[in-house]
């Protein structure tokens, strides 16, 4: 029995082959059958209103009138308007350019604002594309920052606190509003 050697079985010619083109035909159909019947995804533009972040408990109501200030920053010049959101509205807007001079009658003009209204500590500010970086900057400093040789300011200790950074120094409006800000 040690000389028999096993056969290994071929298969011959004459079996079968399995015939998958009926499947093939079938997936196919169910995709296109899916693919129609499917419903995608729908975008749309949601509005959304994000309020600032506190610490504060305690909801505020918003009072009846209350006094704005908006910076426009063009190519050459710095626009200031403050106006009250309710009657009597008194708008006043003045003007100022990129040039040292200008930047601190623009600087002090934010002290003055800031000592008259102290309940206003939002400054909303509007660039236009033309305008450079720099001249952004030159902007956001002399409406942020409180220089050692400008006069105290005359706002609540609260808001003292809020505006007060990490590092000790004080700012002149702590909340600045990029208004035109396109991502």
């Amino acid at each position: 029995m040690a000389g028999k050697k096993r056969k290994v079985r071929r298969p011959s010619q004459d079996a079968a082959e399995l015939n998958i083109m009926p499947f093939i035909d079938i997936f196919s159909m169910l995709n296109t059958f899916l693919l129609v019947s499917a419903s995608f995804i729908g975008l749309g533009i949601h509005e959304v209103q994000v309020p600032f972040l506190s610490n504060s408990p305690e909801v505020k109501e918003a009072p009846s009138r209350s006094f704005e200030i908006r910076v426009d920053l063009e190519k050459e010049k710095i626009l200031l308007t403050t106006q009250w959101t309710s009657q009597p509205v008194d708008k006043k807007e003045l003007t100022y350019s990129y040039e040292d001079v200008e930047l601190e009658k623009f600087h002090d003009e934010m002290i003055r604002l800031r000592n008259t209204y102290p309940e206003s500590d939002k400054v909303t500010l509007y660039a236009d594309d033309d305008v450079s970086y720099e001249n952004i900057v030159l902007a956001l400093d002399e409406i942020k920052v409180l220089k050692k040789e400008d006069p105290p300011l005359t706002i609540p200790e609260k808001q003292l606190a809020e505006g007060t950074s990490n590092s000790g120094k004080q700012s002149l409006y702590h909340k600045v509003v990029m208004g035109s800000v396109i991502l």
